[in-house]
């Protein structure tokens, strides 16, 4: 069986409302990078229901334009066939084959700043 696509939004929205990403960072208490990593996502990145809220509780709050949005205006379905993602065409049969999707359809960006990530491996424990 074949499925569609969700595209993610939110860029289209923060634009259309006028709200900087630096904005909805502080307003979620996250990373302006991992706003922009949200932003730039073209696939509905795996975040949670009440991350999801959150973001619209942000740009309802922060929009310029006094127009509030829903979870739902923030995707869009896309029925199974081919279409351009970025600048590269993937076939939405595909699209659960993460080596057809772009490399930021990750939800890594929600990442909190107080979450530090450390870059070291980790050290294994001598027996």
């Amino acid at each position: 069986m074949s499925r569609g696509l969700i595209r993610w939004k939110l860029n289209e929205i923060m634009a259309r409302h006028r709200i900087k990403g630096k904005d909805l960072a502080n307003y979620l208490g996250v990373s302006a990078n991992a706003v922009s990593m949200l932003k730039n996502a073209s696939i509905l990145p795996e975040i949670g229901g009440e991350r999801w809220e959150q973001i619209c509780a942000g740009i309802n709050e922060l929009s310029q334009i006094n127009e509030a949005i829903t979870p739902f205006d923030m995707i869009e379905y896309i029925p199974n066939e081919s279409l351009q993602v970025g600048n590269k065409l993937i076939t939405t049969s595909g699209a659960n084959n993460k080596n057809n999707l772009p490399k930021n359809s990750t939800s890594d960006a929600v990442t909190p700043k107080s979450t530090p990530k450390s870059t070291h491996p980790k050290r294994s424990s001598a027996a």
